[in-house]
């Protein structure tokens, strides 16, 4: 990880001489000859880091990474204190021209020394290194022994939208069959529980799913749940997961419950309908002690189906279980499942090169054991490579045990193959990966959040960038080579923000213990948990010495033992932490407690996220960290990535952070701080010139600003959210040349909505007719129009344009009444016919529509299905107060994901055959007086999920299957895979 460490410091120390060259001019010379020294002593690193095990190479390597930091620190506390001389022509100069202080001169020749000491230091461990034999590269005589990548660092350049995968599912075929016979099986032998056993990576959990998403299965259970058991698991936790998902409209209710109301409440749920409940990975027999009160198995309509690596779990759990121990890959199946990750477009190879790979390819499975989940990741380090097959393979004998043995030795061969794959990574990406194991167990990172957290740590190359491309999109690049070499799971996004592109990421179990593993043994960051804090107030191994990163998870439970046991955590150096993250784990926000730490002395952080907290007013304090809010953060003048839970209060401190490329402010906003001294007295965001990403809060209490917020000076920024135009300035919006995304709000004012889309109109305009413009609309703009008063005249204009819209309006929300969408195309320019009207939508970019209390009593339907870019329609509570919907046969050509909720009046909807061809996911949430579902569902071959949510019972009684029963109207929908009807309880 050393090389990884040194590569990303380089780029960074680059960055800063290209971008800060007018305030690093006079000390250029010698930040180049650190650059010098970091390469050369890079050179060494690979073969030390495959030589970490012998305790010299060990020592050298630690030194190396210090040294490494200590150069990055050095540079920008000089260039921080530079900045603060800027006017007067630079510190150097200053001191030339006679006009420098004492302090001053004493600080330059303090930095002098200070990087020299810095370039000894490297320059004596290269001789280190030489001492020891460790070979450089240069000697070696070429550049990589990885053979995975023919140059190191060289990324493959793979997108969200360029990552395809096929189809990974081999060898369980006949096993989802009969697992699938017995959970629908209702016969007086059947079993009440079936149990999943084997070892880590032989895919339980993959197995597991594509039964749970069964079509039979979804058929014949009413009730659903699946909950994955965290190695930290809670039984109060558990057991409210299962509940809501049986029960989704009681959630509130559900949250406050204790564990003895939960499981009663689940015994009356099982006992009302057949359910099938999963539990994912249960790792011991206490998981299921502490709640198996929940689950009558030997006399209930519901059934079990569970995973785990324990099969003492089975017998533990029911003596009439149905256990089933997956077997290992043949090996021609193992084959099978290389070609398709390895090969899955081999059409364009020869038949020579397609015999010649499958020779290496089946030899190399031998290694795999049988086990999919090394197989898969094996095809990860070949897919980038498939004509490298041979190097691979005998780069990968080097690395791994061969032949097979009791499940200790497989276990042992899977992560041999896991530590190879990560060896194999490109340099830059290891560190990526590595950070992913900051996260809880089980969690969905969201990724635009991990993005920018990579490059407030500077592990984002700006070497790798491409023309025209943004750090953004490298770091985009980044994730779909890891999701490539399957080393990451991904969601995709379907809103019109992430349409195409990752949503969010997460770990397999044994991925994540491996990049534990690995963390651990290099120092790369600490996971604090206040339970076992709090047992040892004064445990000796919070000595972070050496750690750079630290989270800490805490819950509500937490706090109550803590008020009065305040935990110290110790520690040596401060200087070194450069992220502290805080994450709150409970379902609710506390007011959490003082713990120890005064942030303030943590002056070189790049990272600082308080997620899940809720501050006091006066005093911001968590459950790890004191932040005194007129001092602390006016401090931390290296932050990168600044994300708070909290009060305003801290919102005029933030000026000072220079560097700050990330603002999340999560929070409500108090009146009384947008009126004091320090919010009016001065553009706050202007002094952040680097910022780039910026999360405004959406809600606000009683009272406006006397002065509204300015974004003057944010040439750089690229995402704005929690725009409100009731205290945010508009007119700065045309200034922000370089936005990608735009998500305002406007509330109680017409006057604002019609500024807002002059605007749009503006920087469309000048993007379009401007010759060399640097202007241009954002690619994502979001508009949530909240109680505007768009009933009257005005607001049909304005409405028109809306739907119309050239100006990447991609989401629009609506809440609030409206004139009949009709209307709007009522006056025919040129006596045109009405639809022929409609059809001027046809520009129209909008992919996401919500309305709520609208009001509308006619058909909003021949509008909205003209969209042709429409994907997500939602219309909500009282958004159409008519009797009848009618969706035609050419309408809703995008349409992936439709909601009806709260329409009161609707009794009949019609889908005309080829209408809403694409539709997956419907949702109709208490509309109790709708008859029927339409004909018209039948011909929706995309469709896998009907949602039926507080129906009327004889809408509900027509379409679910009773005791091997079919409704009526069962037959609209017998072809979807999911059909979930809640009905009340």
């Amino acid at each position: 990880m050393a090389e990884a460490i040194v590569l990303t410091v380089v780029g960074r120390l680059t960055d800063l001489l290209a971008e800060e060259a007018h305030l690093l001019n006079e000390v250029r010379d010698e930040i180049e000859q650190v650059v010098t020294e970091l390469k050369l002593l890079q050179t060494f690193l690979r073969d030390a880091d495959s030589r970490i095990n012998e305790e010299r190479v060990r020592t050298g390597v630690s030194q190396v990474r210090e040294l490494v930091y200590d150069a990055e620190d050095v540079v920008e506390t000089f260039l921080l204190k530079a900045s603060s001389h800027e006017t007067n022509g630079g510190l150097k100069n200053k001191v030339r021209r006679g006009l420098c202080g004492v302090d001053e001169f004493v600080y330059h020749h303090r930095f002098s020394k200070e990087i020299k000491h810095v370039q000894t230091g490297l320059q004596n461990l290269s001789s280190w290194f030489r001492s020891l034999n460790v070979v450089s590269t240069l000697d070696q005589g070429r550049e990589s022994s990885s053979s995975s990548d023919t140059a190191p660092c060289k990324l493959k350049r793979f997108y969200s939208y360029a990552v395809v995968e096929p189809d990974l599912f081999v060898g369980f075929e006949n096993d989802v069959v009969s697992l699938v016979g017995h959970l629908v099986n209702e016969r007086d032998d059947c079993y009440p529980v079936i149990f999943i056993c084997g070892m880590g990576g032989l895919g339980k959990t993959t197995l597991a799913t594509k039964i749970y998403n069964h079509v039979s299965v979804k058929r014949h259970f009413e009730g659903m749940a699946w909950v994955t058991i965290l190695q930290k698991w809670q039984p109060k936790a558990v057991l409210q997961r299962i509940l809501i998902s049986l029960n989704p409209k009681k959630i509130e209710e559900i949250l406050e419950m204790e564990v003895e109301k939960l499981v009663e409440s689940l015994l009356q749920v099982q006992q009302r309908k057949n359910c099938l409940i999963v539990l994912d990975d249960i790792w011991t027999t206490d998981v299921w002690d502490s709640i198996k009160a929940a689950f009558p198995t030997e006399s209930c309509r519901s059934k079990l189906l569970l995973t785990s690596r324990n099969v003492d779990v089975a017998a533990c759990v029911n003596s009439k279980c149905f256990l089933h121990e997956p077997r290992l890959l043949t090996a021609e199946q193992s084959w099978e499942l290389l070609r398709l990750k390895a090969l899955p477009k081999s059409d364009h190879l020869d038949t020579k090169d397609l015999k010649e790979m499958e020779k290496w390819g089946r030899e190399m499975v031998q290694n795999c054991a049988g086990l999919p989940l090394a197989i898969v990741v094996f095809g990860g380090v070949l897919v980038t490579k498939p004509t490298f097959i041979e190097k691979v393979y005998y780069d990968s004998l080097s690395s791994l045990k061969r032949g097979a043995g009791l499940e200790e030795n497989y276990q042992r061969q899977v992560l041999d193959i896991l530590v190879w794959s990560y060896n194999a990574l490109p340099t830059q990406l290891k560190l990526c990966f590595l950070y992913l194991g900051k996260f809880k167990e089980d969690e969905d990172i969201e990724v635009e959040t991990l993005y920018q957290l990579w490059i407030a740590e500077g592990m984002v190359l700006s070497s790798d960038k491409s023309r025209g491309e943004t750090m953004m999109e490298v770091a985009e690049s980044y994730m779909g080579e890891l999701v490539h070499k399957s080393m990451v799971q991904v969601k995709f996004g379907e809103d019109a923000g992430s349409q195409g592109k990752f949503k969010s990421c997460r770990l397999h179990d044994l991925m994540r213990d491996l990049s534990l593993s690995i963390a651990k043994e290099e120092d790369f960051f600490k996971t604090i948990n206040l339970q076992k804090l709090n047992d040892n107030p004064f445990d000796p191994s919070l000595e972070l010495t050496l750690t750079r990163q630290v989270v800490v998870y805490s819950d509500a439970e937490m706090h109550k033992s803590i008020k009065d046991n305040p935990i110290h955590v110790n520690i040596a150096n401060k200087r070194r932490l450069r992220s502290l993250s805080y994450v709150h784990e409970s379902f609710t926000r506390t007011t959490s407690r003082e713990l120890g730490w005064n942030v303030a002395n943590f002056r070189l952080l790049r990272v600082f996220s308080m997620e899940g907290v809720v501050f006091d007013i006066k005093a911001v304090s968590c459950c790890l960290v004191h932040i005194n809010p007129g001092s602390a953060l006016d401090n931390l003048v290296h932050l990168r990535y600044l994300s708070l839970t909290t009060d305003f209060e801290v919102f005029p401190c933030i000026q000072n952070l220079k560097l700050l490329q990330t603002l999340k402010l999560q929070a409500d906003i108090f009146t009384d701080h947008l009126n004091s001294p320090a919010w009016m007295s001065t553009n706050i965001l202007a002094k952040l010139k680097r910022l780039q990403h910026l999360y405004l809060p959406w809600a606000f209490y009683a009272g406006l600003p006397r002065e509204k917020l300015r974004f003057e000076g944010l040439s750089k920024l690229e995402t704005l959210e929690g725009f409100n135009t009731s205290w945010c300035e508009v007119k700065d919006l045309i200034k922000l040349t370089n936005l990608r995304k735009l998500t305002v709000h406007v509330r109680d004012s017409h006057e604002d909505v019609q500024e807002i889309l002059t605007y749009l109109k503006a920087i469309a305009t000048n993007s379009s007719s401007t010759s060399g413009s640097t202007t241009s609309c954002p690619p994502y703009v979001s508009l949530h129009i909240d109680k505007c008063r768009l009933q009257w005249q005005s607001g049909r204009d304005i409405l028109r344009q809306l739907l119309r819209n050239q100006l990447n309006l991609c989401a629009l929300s609506i809440n609030g009444a409206i004139p009949e969408l009709l209307s709007l195309f009522e006056q025919k320019p040129q006596q045109q016919d009405l639809h022929d009207h409609i059809d001027c939508l046809s520009s129209s970019l909008i992919s996401t529509m919500t309305l709520s209390r609208s009001r509308l009593n006619h058909d909003p339907m021949p509008v909205l299905e003209k969209l042709p870019m429409l994907r997500i329609l939602k219309l909500k509570i009282a958004s159409f107060v008519g009797k009848k919907m009618k969706c035609s046969a050419t309408g809703f050509p995008q349409l992936t994901h439709l909601e009806l909720c709260q329409l009161d009046e609707l009794e009949k909807w019609e889908v005309e055959e080829g209408s809403i061809p694409n539709l997956s996911y419907l949702l109709i949430h208490q509309s109790r007086r709708l008859q029927e579902l339409p004909e018209g569902l039948k011909f929706l071959k995309h469709l896998q999920k009907v949602h039926l949510q507080y129906m009327s019972k004889d809408l509900s009684d027509r379409v679910r299957v009773v005791n091997g029963d079919q409704g009526l109207d069962f037959y609209k929908v017998a072809h979807v895979p999911s059909l979930v009807v809640d009905v009340d309880v």
